[in-house]
């Protein structure tokens, strides 16, 4: 039953956001056609920007109904983009009555996304929408070929199978403006023809429209070459030889006109778009979406006030207690209990729904990703595919925003790297298209991003000897495997020989480690030769207002985020072991590193307790034990960036207040997790 409910209100969400998309270009191409309306009944000429706009209005529809699988408007889309396509290229008039089917098939739309989400009512439009498609379809063709002008042309027909489509569209609309079609040709010496042929263009728009220049067949000396240029004007053949003064260029008639300088043509009568009754116009105007789009800056300003209201209920928790400590003020410290409790509900009831909505699926990214990897494919001529699960996974927007470039970094990596070229993959018995899978899930208060290759794995002797070469390891360091595959984060490391477009420049793995980290986040690399890489991210859901637990080291009070914590644990400084200098405690049966808070921040508190407490933090499957004096409650917090010299030194994410207005440190444990076993490493 979760299972199903959860997968209905997916699909109601995925519903919301396509018909929020979808009114947008509605309301756009509604605007657009009373333009285009207005602008055909004056007689005068249609804005071509006006037209291209409806067109990648009908196309955007198009794609957007393709991508949520409604084959309905999709089809109706895709019949409205080539009545407006045949517009824009000229090859259906615009007094065409098919013009009209354009109006109808937007009151269409409306009514189909008023039915979006409900597979009934949609159903019920199949046969209306298919009718609809299958007169604009005929409407078009026939408009078209009536109003094929071209055949009345006397032209070689291989010059007009050269015209590109805009000339095409060109020359159809001079001559429905009843101008004279010609041919103007000439021939020029090879060394110097680009500057007869542009000042022999420049004298023809002088006296009307170059709509053509092309090389023209025919016997001439080697040292020359000869083009005819296509001409419209409102001069005849004589009038336009006359002006043009060019001895060497002949003129020869395509078409007569019928325009003058001074008449233009009469504006064909246009009928009427079919009418809706008035009611049906009305419910139009009202909106069909209850998605509202909202500036990031204004969720972000939005969630700081929240932050201040939540050190606030803080605030007022800390001065009930003490007031329901005294004997003379108990009473109104109990009034003032009842009033924090009701307001720490609504307050926690905001702060929920503000941050649902700055939650965004990773669809948004995963396809950015796709549009490389098509892109990628091309220019390193690979063969690959891209498989992805979990698009609907949701983070925060911020943390989505800042994962693209680790994301996209990763997957070029992939196809670059790790993927073979297709004579080796078949040599290695391999299927000749290479796979790239990224899955996101996610893990208690995380999101995990992996990305997949099936490709040749990471070659450790030449990572190993990549990391020599820099001086990053000795020839006799001797390494875990995990501790070899880590090296690919090291600063300037890489295994490309060549430096390209897409890599081998030793810029890469280190910056998407500092990158996720900033986060909040872990990176972990794991590979198998011949078979692939796995390249995995581990990222808070959000990095908002967030739990954390406030820990003591002698006087000093430190904030740790309650999604980095998986236990806390009372021990006996005698159960702490020590090796090569580091000190470790032995976690049913795992060996788990351990740090002072005291030692690693420098703050010079002795232990004077046989009794610590760890706290026992990670991120992804790193876990290391902080060593701390107390426990003083968990606490939600919002965390500020720090400003002053102190911004930078590492193992600190912020600083956040706490509810008896003490500004405390908040631990980065990302950082201290790394260093941990870094040094671990380095042992």
């Amino acid at each position: 039953m979760a299972t199903r409910d959860s997968r209905s209100r997916s699909g109601r969400k995925a519903d919301q956001e396509f018909v929020s998309e979808a009114e947008e270009i509605l309301e756009r191409m509604r605007e657009d056609y009373a333009d285009l309306d207005d602008q055909r009944a004056a007689g005068g000429d249609v804005d071509p920007d006006l037209i291209n706009r409806m067109f990648r209005s009908a196309h955007s529809l198009k794609a957007l109904a393709g991508m949520f699988g409604l084959e309905s408007i999709q089809d109706l889309a895709h019949h409205l983009e080539d009545i407006l396509d045949g517009l824009r290229l000229g090859r259906v008039p615009m007094d065409s009555p098919c013009v009209g089917l354009i109006d109808e098939a937007i009151h269409t739309f409306a009514n189909l996304l008023e039915s979006v989400g409900n597979e009934e009512a949609l159903a019920a439009f199949n046969e209306p929408v298919e009718d609809l498609a299958s007169r604009i379809a005929a409407s078009a063709k026939a408009a078209a070929e009536s109003g094929d002008e071209l055949q009345s042309l006397d032209i070689d027909e291989a010059l007009l199978r050269a015209l590109t489509e805009y000339e095409e569209h060109r020359l159809r609309e001079n001559i429905r403006r009843g101008r004279h079609i010609m041919l103007v040709g000439s021939t020029f010496e090879i060394m110097s023809f680009d500057e007869g042929l542009s000042e022999l263009s420049d004298a023809i728009r002088a006296i009307g429209e170059v709509l053509s220049t092309l090389p023209a067949p025919g016997e001439t000396p080697e040292s020359q070459i000869r083009f005819s240029l296509l001409v419209a004007s409102d001069l005849d053949l004589m009038e336009l030889t006359a002006a043009l003064d060019f001895p060497d260029a002949d003129v020869q008639s395509v078409r007569e006109g019928a325009a003058t300088a001074d008449v233009a043509p009469a504006p064909s009568k246009v009928e009427p778009a079919p009418q809706t009754p008035a009611s049906s116009e009305q419910e139009s105007l009202r909106s069909i979406s209850e998605t509202v789009r909202v500036d990031i800056r204004k969720l972000d300003e939005l969630m700081n006030l929240v932050g201040e209201l939540v050190i606030q209920r803080a605030s007022i928790g800390e001065i009930a207690a003490r007031l329901i400590s005294q004997h003379e003020s108990a009473q109104v410290g109990v009034e003032l209990s009842k009033i924090h409790k009701s307001l720490d509900r609504k307050l926690k009831g905001i702060q929920s729904a503000v941050l649902e909505v700055r939650m965004v699926p990773m669809r948004q990214v995963f396809d950015k990703v796709s549009r490389v990897v098509r892109a990628l494919r091309r220019d390193l001529q690979k063969d690959v595919r891209l498989e992805v699960s979990g698009a609907d996974t949701e983070l925060d927007k911020l943390i989505v925003e800042e994962l693209v470039d680790p994301l996209m970094h990763i997957v070029r990596n992939a196809i670059d790297h790790g993927i073979e070229a297709v004579d080796e993959r078949v040599a290695a018995g391999k299927d000749a298209q290479g796979c790239i899978e990224i899955n996101a899930f996610q893990r208690g208060n995380h999101v995990v991003i992996a990305v997949r290759d099936d490709g040749k794995g990471i070659d450790r002797s030449a990572l190993f000897a990549k990391a020599e070469s820099l001086g990053l390891v000795s020839a006799d360091t001797e390494l875990s495997d995990r501790e070899i595959l880590n090296l690919v984060f090291s600063p300037g490391l890489s295994t490309q020989s060549e430096v390209s477009e897409t890599s081998g420049r030793g810029v890469g793995m280190d910056v998407v480690r500092e990158n996720v980290m900033a986060l909040g986040g872990a990176v972990e690399v794991e590979s198998i030769s011949g078979r692939g890489t796995t390249i995995s991210m581990t990222l808070p859901i959000t990095l908002a207002i967030i739990q954390s637990l406030i820990v003591v080291v002698g006087e000093h009070r430190f904030a740790i985020p309650i999604n980095s914590v998986h236990e806390t644990l009372l021990i006996d400084t005698s159960e702490i072991q020590r090796s090569e200098g580091r000190e470790i405690l032995n976690l049913r049966g795992d060996a788990l590193l351990l740090r002072s808070l005291s030692d690693e921040f420098e703050l010079g508190v002795l232990r004077d307790s046989e009794k610590q407490f760890a706290v026992i933090v990670g991120v992804g499957e790193q876990r290391i034990g902080l060593l701390v004096d107390r426990l003083d409650g968990q606490q939600d917090t919002v965390i500020k960036p720090i400003q002053g010299p102190v911004k930078n030194v590492r193992g600190f994410a912020g600083a956040t207040e706490l509810g008896d207005q003490d500004a405390v440190l908040v631990v980065d444990i990302s950082s201290l997790v790394d260093d941990t076993l870094s040094r671990k490493e380095s042992a």
